[in-house]
């Protein structure tokens, strides 16, 4: 039996070395090579101080994305660090030029808050400069709409503004309620989309939110974190509404030479369809990211007319595929239970073999001693 033992612990030896060495030699999956390459992207691309483009004073939102994205990856990331000090640094200037419109502070507040840096800000009246912007029809302005160009309620101000105060827990319940009831006021009742505002469908200059998809998307997202879930029928119809949009621009057309360039809207799509626990159509949505991700690492989404990378389209394609869980063909790990699971079945396979060599050993002498 001593024998026995030494084999059976050579078995099981060899099974679990094979095992683990078959775990580690596994290369990266095609999602996190994606976020490596953008998140290099980021890395590359930041400013000194933690800014990003060429006139950094008119893409404090750019930072902000850039920031939560490198966070995700990163929490100690000196990148990312360097971003939230930029960022939180403009929201203390009242003459750094974001608080001409609702959205941009909205955006910084969401990062701040999302990736726990709102100690970063050093005036509390930053947070009341946010939410007097809200107006008493609910939404929160910044849009210049024309004719006038005067700044009105549009779904993008209201939408990010209301996530950053949410996230910041700096919001009343009936001023978020206002702000959600404005949103659903632009929801299309036919087909669930949510316009820019009572009187534009949308406007692709507007970085936040250039169409309808995006528009929706992140309306969706913030909704939810509202506490609102998909068994509101305007929720129910808002994603509806999303998966056409997904099977016209996204699933069906994965070839990046034959897709649309709705980058963005696919990435905050798939953040939606997450926080909503739609896994199927928030896993196609970051197969169309993926596809659609530039050979410098970056991404620039079309439908704004942007045709080189940026650091908002590269930063939120971070977020969405670090945010949405791979799917299990994709290559994730396999859970501790599982593993524990294949374990010992190595073993108990192990034991299998041992006993039946012991047996047949065993039957072997006692013919080789009775033909003696």
């Amino acid at each position: 039996m001593p024998a026995l033992k030494g084999y059976v612990l050579v078995v099981i030896s060899l099974l679990l070395s094979g095992y683990v060495t078959t775990l580690s030699s596994g290369s990266s999956t095609p999602v996190q090579a994606a976020i490596a390459n953008a998140l290099r992207w980021l890395d590359a691309n930041q400013n000194p101080e933690g800014s990003y483009g060429s006139t950094p004073q008119y893409y404090q939102h750019w930072a902000a994305a850039a920031a939560y994205a490198l966070w995700l990856n990163n929490s100690s990331s000196s990148k990312a660090s360097r971003a939230y000090s930029w960022i939180a640094s403009q929201m203390d200037n009242s003459s750094s030029g974001i608080w001409y419109e609702a959205d941009i502070p909205g955006a910084i507040l969401y990062s701040l808050a999302a990736s726990g840096n709102l100690g970063l800000l050093h005036r509390s009246s930053d947070y009341t400069a946010l939410r007097d912007f809200q107006k008493s029809n609910g939404g929160f302005a910044g849009f210049a709409e024309p004719p006038t160009y005067a700044p009105v309620a549009s779904a993008v101000d209201t939408s990010m503004a209301l996530w950053g105060l949410i996230h910041a827990r700096a919001v009343n319940a009936s001023s978020q309620e206002k702000a959600a009831s404005f949103l659903f006021s632009l929801q299309n009742t036919t087909d669930g989309s949510f316009a820019l505002t009572s009187n534009m469908v949308y406007n692709n200059l507007e970085s936040l939110a250039p169409d309808p998809i995006s528009l929706t998307a992140l309306a969706l997202a913030v909704l939810k974190d509202a506490a609102y879930t998909a068994a509101d029928s305007r929720i129910s119809r808002g994603l509806d509404y999303l998966e056409r949009a997904l099977s016209a621009s996204f699933k069906s057309r994965v070839d990046a030479s034959n897709s649309t360039g709705h980058v963005y809207a696919a990435s905050l799509a798939a953040i939606a369809f997450n926080d909503y626990s739609k896994s199927a159509d928030a896993y196609a949505s970051t197969t169309f990211i993926i596809a659609k991700q530039s050979a410098d690492g970056g991404f620039h989404d079309e439908s704004r007319g942007s045709v080189v990378s940026n650091a908002l389209d590269t930063a939120w394609a971070a977020i969405a595929l670090q945010q949405v869980t791979p799917a299990p063909e994709s290559g994730a790990p396999l859970p501790t239970v599982a593993l524990f699971g294949i374990i010992a079945g190595i073993v108990g396979l192990a034991v299998i073999v041992g006993v039946v060599v012991y047996l047949v050993q065993r039957n072997k002498t006692q013919t080789q001693v009775k033909s003696l």
